[in-house]
């Protein structure tokens, strides 16, 4: 037997893409939720700790909405880091891929945002920290998110890396 959820939607066949080998998987291929992967990316200079690349997909509706999500990403930091955000955007096999790059005080929710302005009553505080965000926007597959963040000198030198991960997907 089915279940309602298994006949209501027909499948989305996951988005691939080559990690490099330095950067240590600590899921991959989730089937629930929107989180589908997680990395955690070794420290790089006087950083005291390593960067994080997560991955997620939230359908093919509107809670792949890519402002939504860019926004969200950049309200996790102090200011209008928006604003002065690095944006470009490239091609790969057909698909449309939007990157970011933003740095600045990064604020780390503790426990559920409440309250009309939607913040955390507790967060860490990171100074100096960046964020590399990616959508890779499919024809018929829905966008995709790739999230990296952390210490400003580990994620500046996983620049390059995360492009080439970017150009790998399928």
């Amino acid at each position: 037997t089915t279940s309602p959820a298994e006949t209501s939607a027909p499948a989305v066949t996951p988005l691939a893409w080559d990690a490099p080998g330095t950067w240590t998987v600590v899921t991959e291929g989730q089937r629930s939720g929107p989180k589908k992967a997680v990395y955690k990316i070794p420290k790089a200079g006087n950083d005291k700790e390593e960067a994080e690349l997560s991955v997620f997909f939230f359908g093919t509706g509107s809670q792949g909405d890519v402002s939504k999500r860019f926004a969200e990403w950049f309200g996790e930091f102090d200011g209008n880091v928006g604003e002065t955000a690095r944006r470009e955007s490239f091609e790969v096999r057909g698909m449309k891929v939007e990157t970011a790059d933003a740095a600045g005080t990064f604020k780390i929710a503790l426990g559920p945002k409440v309250g009309p302005q939607k913040k955390a009553p507790m967060q860490m505080v990171k100074e100096n920290w960046r964020l590399l965000g990616a959508v890779v926007k499919t024809p018929d597959r829905g966008n995709w998110f790739f999230k990296l963040v952390g210490p400003n000198e580990t994620v500046q030198a996983s620049g390059p890396a995360f492009k080439t991960l970017l150009e790998s997907v399928r």
